[in-house]
């Protein structure tokens, strides 16, 4: 039921069951928000623990992106694909974030590997039309991701197929004679080969990752209900990026400082928390006391630089959560948000047109 009235709690749907909803639970879980599903765990609501005035609902993964559209919950978690396939295109839900960092894979066109002449979406296009000419009918593709699917080809130029929506495994069509080829989900792709399929070249339809999308439907916010995105997200992103980083603090001597910010910045992607000039303190006489964060995987070059520029008692630390000033993604949705109400205001339009003229 679509609200009509703004809800004072916030409502976040996860998936209902299987490996997606262990990944869910367990990274909000180390974000700080812990996801309390009583009893047998066939709950279909639980409360969460670290954010105030919050329910969570457990729905099918590929049903959230509607049910948020409609307005039965603000936010949820699910695979982009699914929100591509059943939510975008919409104009009342928003990808809030985009890429959480787990649950990645790639959704692929694959085709039988003794189809040794298709190596790219070319050959498939070429193939495609020279099925057609031979045998009077378009080539199967069997999928559940029916509208990426066609978007996609459209894309790739490729007319000459006829889609066969998948309800059970997609990767054995082709072995059960229910389609030619697939456009499937993979993340390793040892699936695909064991059910003698192959990828091709320019056949990646999209990187997926698990997402937060959240409803454009002004009615349904309330001011606590915003609020408690904001925690949401803006915890979330603090955790992602002190994950992905290291915390440096240093000591280096002010006729180095210049050079050593700059180089940091421009050559090794660091990101400067503080950079005090410490010459006015009798402990930091000519030197410049830093916080600086960089890639795991940059340290040691950063260190080897830092050294070989003055700097002591380098020390690295590994943060549980990095916060900014503020948050990017919030910022992103409320205007989102905002756009959408203007947008949808009867009228909106009209007196635009009028002060403009």
């Amino acid at each position: 039921m679509i609200a009509s009235t703004p809800r004072q709690r916030f409502v976040l749907a996860l998936p209902s069951k299987g490996r997606l909803q262990e990944q869910c639970i367990g990274f909000l879980s180390g974000c700080g928000f812990d996801v309390r599903r009583a009893g047998n765990g066939r709950e279909y609501v639980a409360p969460m623990v670290g954010v105030d005035d919050v329910d969570v609902i457990f729905l099918r993964p590929e049903e959230i992106p509607s049910r948020i559209e409609q307005g039965d919950a603000h936010a949820g978690m699910t695979g982009e694909d699914l929100y591509r396939e059943y939510g975008e295109g919409s104009p009342a839900s928003a990808l809030v974030m985009p890429k959480l960092g787990f649950g990645g894979a790639r959704l692929v066109v694959a085709v039988p590997q003794s189809w040794v002449d298709v190596a790219s979406m070319s050959d498939l296009d070429e193939a495609a039309m020279l099925f057609h000419q031979r045998h009077g009918r378009s080539l199967r593709v069997a999928t559940k991701f029916t509208r990426l699917t066609r978007a996609f080809f459209a894309d790739s130029g490729i007319v000459e197929y006829s889609l066969v929506e998948s309800s059970g495994a997609t990767e054995g069509a082709p072995a059960s004679g229910v389609a030619d080829f697939v456009v499937d989900l993979t993340s390793t792709g040892t699936t695909l080969a064991e059910n003698h399929l192959k990828e091709i070249s320019g056949g990646t339809v999209l990187q997926t990752e698990v997402c937060l999308i959240a409803s454009l439907r002004g009615t349904l916010w309330s001011p606590a209900a915003i609020a408690a995105l904001e925690h949401l997200v803006e915890q979330i992103e603090a955790r992602i990026r002190a994950t992905s980083r290291l915390v440096l603090r240093f000591s280096i001597p002010n006729k180095a400082s210049a050079n050593a910010k700059q180089q940091l910045m421009e050559k090794y992607g660091c990101v400067l928390s503080s950079w005090a000039d410490g010459a006015a303190s009798p402990s930091a006489a000519g030197r410049t006391i830093a916080v600086a964060y960089c890639q795991r995987s940059k340290l040691y070059g950063v260190v080897k630089f830092l050294k070989s520029s003055g700097a002591a008692g380098i020390i690295v630390d590994r943060g549980e959560f990095i916060f900014e000033g503020s948050s990017p993604a919030f910022e992103t949705f409320k205007q989102a948000l905002k756009g959408h109400q203007t947008a949808a205001t009867p009228g909106a339009a009209d007196g635009k047109e009028r002060a403009r003229r």
